[in-house]
């Protein structure tokens, strides 16, 4: 019980556990003292026995003289072992009059008497006491057992339900994680076994389809790489034997073919990424060896790139390779629109790791700085129309700080005027 609980589901059991039963309790109670109400309210009818028998006492008493009646009825009271008076009209002091049932009277001590008009003696029979009826304990146990019975039944009823959906939750959880295991709940469900076979069936054709359009994203991305190396070698060859005109449609090919291979790079990148045999393998790495390897595998630039490092920061925690291709990106994304400058910041404060990027260029929009890091996405300025890109390269920022358990956000920076990129993930 304390494992089935000790998923997330605990929470859902207890309110629906409350709700279900507190409801059903007061449903009852109210229903309870309602009909006690209306039984309090409804005459109760007369035992027949006990009409007959006053009815008899009163034709008794009626035959004899009237000086004698008083004796009779002790006589016959000690006879039934009760008492038995005549009482006076007037002796009685009631707001409503006798009618023609007997009528139950309890005194100080609890005890029972019952009053009965008898026209024919023109005075009321008073027969009593009688000892009131004691509740045993097997009725008071009742009503208790009948609200823990409401608690139990409910109880076993959510049990199943909470243990099927604790078992897709699971599933579900797993396949998020990794999509190349669909579901396989219907067979281990019991009550939400036509859901969980849906979904089931959901799962695999969820992960036949990524894993085809990945596997297709691979092999077209790995065959136009062959034909582009001959038309790569072919522009090189025919570079010596053609004259200055065609010099330069040659090299516009061989520019088209360049973005094109970038562009297949950066599209591996971003689907090996998002694959999930992916491994972290997270460590302690020097910045000053790593930021200058990063900054030596930039491309050919005239911008002038300066590197901070706060409180003389001499190493971070994090995958190497992915952080390398972060920063790259991010470099890139900088030196493409910058007019002048570019800084490095890095950092470590509040708990957090932060790579810093600013440029001196015209900035992102404020309005479009969420959408920049969602893949293919092309800003609607000339900060991408005028200088190219495919809108991969701050996806892939974006998923590998995911993976760093970080997040990446786009700014204005206050020193050079322009964009401002910041990665961030926790220290652990």
């Amino acid at each position: 019980m304390r494992e089935w609980l000790a998923a997330g589901e605990r929470g859902l059991f207890i309110r629906s556990y409350v709700v279900l039963a507190g409801g059903l309790l007061v449903v009852a109670m109210l229903l309870d003292l309602g009909f006690g109400a209306l039984q309090a309210r409804q005459e109760r009818a007369a035992d027949p026995w006990l009409v007959s028998t006053l009815r008899l006492m009163e034709s008794d008493l009626a035959a004899m003289p009237a000086e004698a009646r008083a004796e009779r009825a002790a006589a016959l009271g000690r006879r039934l072992g009760l008492e038995l008076d005549l009482l006076a009209t007037g002796d009685i002091a009631s707001a409503t009059p006798l009618g023609s049932a007997p009528r139950e009277l309890v005194d100080d001590d609890g005890k029972l008497y019952y009053l009965w008009n008898a026209p024919a003696l023109g005075a009321t029979i008073r027969l009593g006491p009688f000892e009131p009826v004691r509740e045993g304990w097997s009725s008071r146990l009742l009503p208790l057992l009948f609200y823990a019975s409401i608690l139990l039944i409910v109880g076993l009823w959510l049990r199943p339900l909470l243990n099927d959906l604790r078992i897709m939750t699971e599933a579900s959880q797993r396949f998020a994680s990794d999509y190349r295991e669909p579901l396989d709940t219907a067979r281990r469900t019991t009550q939400l076994r036509s859901l969980a076979r849906n979904l089931d069936d959901m799962s695999a054709r969820v992960s036949q389809l990524i894993q085809s359009q990945k596997e297709m994203t691979a092999a077209l991305s790995h065959e136009m790489r062959t034909p582009l190396a001959r038309v790569r070698f072919a522009v090189a060859v025919l570079e010596g034997e053609v004259d200055e005109r065609h010099h330069l449609q040659l090299r516009a090919v061989s520019e088209d073919v360049r973005q094109i291979d970038e562009l297949i790079s950066d599209m591996l990148d971003y689907a090996r990424l998002d694959h999930p045999g992916l491994r972290m393998d997270c460590q302690d790495v020097s910045l000053e060896p790593w930021l200058r390897q990063v900054l030596a595998a930039c491309p050919p630039h005239d911008r002038e790139v300066t590197t901070v490092r706060r409180d003389d920061l001499q190493s971070l925690w994090m995958e190497p390779r992915l952080m390398e291709l972060a920063l790259s990106n991010l470099l890139a994304n900088a030196l493409r629109y910058a007019r002048r400058k570019v800084s490095v910041e890095v950092a470590r404060e509040n708990g957090m790791n932060r790579l810093v990027v600013e440029d001196d260029g015209e900035g992102i929009p404020e309005a479009q700085r969420a959408s920049v890091f969602v893949a293919f996405t092309r800003l609607d300025t000339s900060r991408n129309r005028e200088t190219g890109g495919f809108g991969l390269g701050l996806a892939i920022v974006a998923r590998i700080a995911a993976l760093h358990r970080g997040r990446v956000v786009a700014g204005s920076s206050a020193t050079l005027g322009g964009a401002r990129l910041t990665l961030e993930w926790p220290v652990p």
